[in-house]
């Protein structure tokens, strides 16, 4: 039932879009698709595996509507159960591609897709994550994004992320971000740089 309705709200979400899209009184919110960024992220999965990870991100736009995009994350965890304490190391990896398209002045809906691979002490996977949501230019300064993912890497699940960015320069943001999913919620900060 939980994946026929999510299912169902990003099949609306994109028919909504292309309708709004083709009325769009825009061409381009100017928002920057070509950025590296650093950042520190928290996973916290329900298991109890507790992981703190550095990572290093980046896109490219190939134009005004498509960008390619992938990252690294080296991670170390613990699990913080009394009768269980073993420490998890080890790296992930995604590439993937996005678009997006103007839908009104100042907001965008974006849909991306990534292949992952996961490699730490106890096991190696690979997998994939889909994203549908929204970019809206809030203030002058602020950007804030959020939709749903489908994310399916060791298990699958469903969850809903957010993100919000504070334009310090025309180069340079900082931002930060969250992810609300069935076996883990993330959180993190991060500092980018628009090329």
């Amino acid at each position: 039932m939980k994946k026929t309705l999510m299912f169902s709200a990003l099949a609306a979400a994109t028919l909504t879009g292309n309708a709004l899209a083709q009325n769009a009184p825009v061409r381009d919110n100017g928002f920057s698709y070509t950025y590296g960024q650093l950042g520190y992220d928290r996973w916290d999965y329900d298991n109890g595996l507790d992981v703190d990870a550095l990572t290093a991100e980046g896109a490219f736009a190939l134009d005004e509507h498509v960008f390619l995009r992938g990252g690294v994350s080296f991670y170390d965890g613990d699990y913080n159960r009394s009768h269980w304490d073993d420490d998890v190391d080890g790296h992930r990896m995604y590439i993937g591609a996005g678009m997006h398209t103007p839908l009104n002045r100042g907001l965008d809906l974006e849909l991306m897709g990534d292949v992952i691979y996961d490699d730490n002490d106890f096991d190696d996977e690979m997998g994939y994550a889909l994203r549908a949501g929204l970019r809206h230019r809030t203030l002058d300064m602020v950007e804030l994004s959020g939709g749903v993912v489908y994310e399916d890497i060791y298990d699958d699940q469903f969850g809903v992320y957010g993100q919000g960015l504070l334009n310090i320069t025309p180069a340079v943001d900082v931002g930060a971000r969250i992810t609300l999913a069935d076996d883990v919620d993330t959180f993190g900060v991060f500092g980018r740089y628009n090329f």
